[in-house]
């Protein structure tokens, strides 16, 4: 009966969006439709590859009349195999919930998620079978100064377009999802504007005239920040059952900074269900710049509320079957401006007139975003 149930009203799915922006906690967004608070999206993935398996669960509200979405605490997520009903428990990270380094699903095995939230709500996805994993045969980058038009810039930015080669299986329907993680050598684990940073917080002095306008504190051991693609990548055999696809373009790195960056791209053989998931958020923002489009069709996950079946979940939870392959890029040379902006050290000095005790560091918290672990194929 839950399969059936009516599809949700298109002024509430267009929140789905929010899954496309699962890299910060809070992200704004201007209240043209009629949105509904105390939305739940999720978005999930279990996959064959150690360290990719994780869970995001955010909730929406209104907040000085803009729309926004918040990371939900407290809630225990649960993955179980639903063949063996072996139950592989999540622990809460920075933003998002986390298995073991090292765990990984298999090709064939069926898995289903399972979240309940502090006040006790509980919200189940349907099972899912892994597909078979298709090997990368080839990775490889070409640096463009014109890589792709940024609208909240009006111009074209530089970065680096990634590319791989893969042989196609033809006794298969395939259907792929590419992703990339990036990792970069963190400046500092804590940046305190207009404050200071006491017990893992900033204390703010901003009513304290001898201050700086912001403090920086160095990481307490190396420490490596992790970011994502932020454009949806997909590719299916249709018409390319059996051949080699090469020279496919799956990624662009923005060129945010002149530091190394390793990028480590994941290519994800995922159902056909999900491929549709998927596309249909991409053509929401390919389409027509993002919210103010209309919707191609009706965006639904695969979540319900065993208790409620009227209960809005949006987003997706997706067993896929990973292969990656990673490559090192070096960009101190190239000529173009980087378009993060750079803080310069403004280091605590003994003697300053702040709160004791004066702090010099800031520990690398363990999290998507975030490792203290060296990225295998990392050049000093």
């Amino acid at each position: 009966m839950l399969q059936k149930r009516s599809p949700i009203r298109i002024k509430s799915l267009i929140i789905g969006l929010y899954l496309l922006l699962q890299y910060a906690c809070i992200e704004p967004v201007p209240a043209i439709f009629d949105y509904k608070e105390d939305l739940i999206i999720i978005d999930a993935v279990a996959s064959t590859v150690p360290g990719t398996t994780f869970a995001t669960v955010k909730k929406t509200f209104i907040e000085y009349g803009q729309y926004k979405s918040e990371f939900l605490t407290g809630c225990t997520v649960s993955l179980i195999n639903s063949d063996t009903q072996e139950v592989i428990p999540f622990f809460e990270g920075s933003n998002s919930y986390l298995v073991s380094p090292d765990f990984k699903i298999t090709s064939g095995s069926r898995w289903e998620l399972e979240i309940t939230t502090l006040e006790g709500k509980t919200f189940k996805s349907f099972s899912e079978t892994t597909p078979d994993e298709v090997r990368i045969e080839s990775v490889f980058e070409t640096y463009n100064k014109e890589m792709s038009f940024n609208e909240g810039l009006g111009k074209y930015i530089p970065g680096h377009e990634i590319r791989v080669d893969f042989q196609e299986p033809e006794d298969q329907k395939n259907f792929y999802y590419f992703q990339y993680r990036a990792y970069e050598k963190e400046i500092y684990c804590k940046l305190c504007n207009y404050g200071v940073l006491r017990n893992g917080e900033c204390l703010s002095q901003i009513n304290n005239p001898q201050a700086k306008d912001y403090y920086t504190y160095l990481c307490d051991q190396t420490c490596w920040k992790v970011s994502y693609n932020q454009e949806i990548s997909l590719f299916d055999d249709a018409f390319t059952n059996g051949k080699m696809i090469s020279n496919l373009l799956v990624g662009r790195v923005p060129l945010n900074s002149k530091q190394a960056v390793l990028v480590e791209i994941l290519q994800l053989n995922i159902t056909e269900e999900a491929h549709k998931y998927y596309k249909t958020l991409k053509d929401i923002v390919d389409n027509n710049s993002g919210f103010n489009a209309p919707l191609p069709s009706a965006l639904i996950g695969n979540f319900y509320n065993p208790s409620d079946d009227e209960d809005p979940i949006l987003g997706r939870f997706t067993a896929a079957a990973g292969n990656n392959k990673s490559l090192f890029i070096e960009r101190g040379s190239i000529p173009q401006r980087a378009l993060g902006e750079y803080k310069p050290s403004v280091p605590e000095l003994l003697g300053d007139p702040l709160p004791n005790p004066i702090t010099y560091e800031s520990p690398c918290i363990e999290g998507r975003f975030r490792t203290t672990i060296k990225p295998s194929r990392w050049v000093e």
